[in-house]
């Protein structure tokens, strides 16, 4: 009996370490979202950790540090749904920053290998600070991956705040992004290497220069995680308040 119950552990064990890699959700930017999403019953754990650098032209300014971390959904082949909390620190305060529901809705299936893949991602981002609005954030996604491997991103968005939703009286405020991304396998299905730039302008009433972001990053798949890191560098020949360095790394596992 004892003879059986060790076969069965064993079998367990290898059961998870033999288990088929997870593909799911990867992600090979650091900005720019792509249009993988989780398979339908599955579940992620997904974290970032990113940095807002000083801007030159303000050394008095601290930078700013985050911690996003929440589960991503599958809800269907179509539809993945992200839950996530986010942390704020400088060098003198640590906060709760916000909550998020954070829907990526993708117009072809999951599974579906056409080269052009478009996605839409709605967001409604409640803002735990009194100094910054709640929200709701919208993106247009699209890839297109050639026969090589080479795929390139292009993620439109809009972050509109609400500050009326707290009773103030200020006027609504919208923020455009903008990124694009390329990318090649240096290794199929494991390692890829990317470079995209990032920018976000003030559509209405969104105090500060427009920004405008450059960098590469590295995205490295095994087993059921995947990991993407890099840094992108803040072209301040363009204004004096973007950040010098905006780094970030995320890390997910597939449960």
């Amino acid at each position: 009996m004892r003879a059986v119950r060790w076969l069965a552990l064993v079998a367990c064990i290898l059961g998870v370490t033999w288990a088929e890699p997870a593909l799911a959700g990867r992600r090979p930017f650091i900005w720019t979202f792509d249009t993988d999403i989780v398979p339908k019953g599955d579940v992620e754990l997904e974290q970032w950790l990113w940095a807002r650098s000083r801007a030159p032209a303000f050394p008095d300014r601290p930078s700013v540090y985050w911690i996003w971390w929440g589960p991503v959904i599958g809800l269907s082949q179509h539809l993945e749904l992200a839950i996530p909390f986010q942390v704020r620190a400088n060098r003198d305060i640590t906060e709760l920053d916000s909550f998020e529901a954070d829907f990526r809705y993708r117009l072809f299936p999951r599974g579906d290998d056409r080269a052009f893949q478009p996605l839409i991602r709605a967001v409604w981002h409640q803002s735990i600070r009194e100094a910054s609005p709640s929200r709701v954030d919208a993106d247009l996604v699209g890839s297109y991956q050639w026969d090589s491997g080479l795929r390139v991103a292009l993620d439109l968005g809009a972050q509109v705040g609400i500050p009326g939703l707290r009773g103030g009286d200020a006027p609504v405020q919208i923020l455009g992004t903008y990124s694009a991304g390329v990318s090649y396998p240096v290794i199929p299905d494991e390692l890829r290497l990317s470079f995209e730039s990032f920018g976000e302008f003030g559509l209405k009433d969104v105090k500060g220069d427009p920004h405008l972001f450059v960098g590469p990053s590295v995205a490295w798949t095994f087993g059921r995680m995947w990991i993407t890191a890099g840094t992108f560098v803040g072209l301040t020949g363009i204004t004096d308040e973007t950040p010098r360095f905006m780094p970030r790394l995320i890390w997910a596992v597939a449960l």
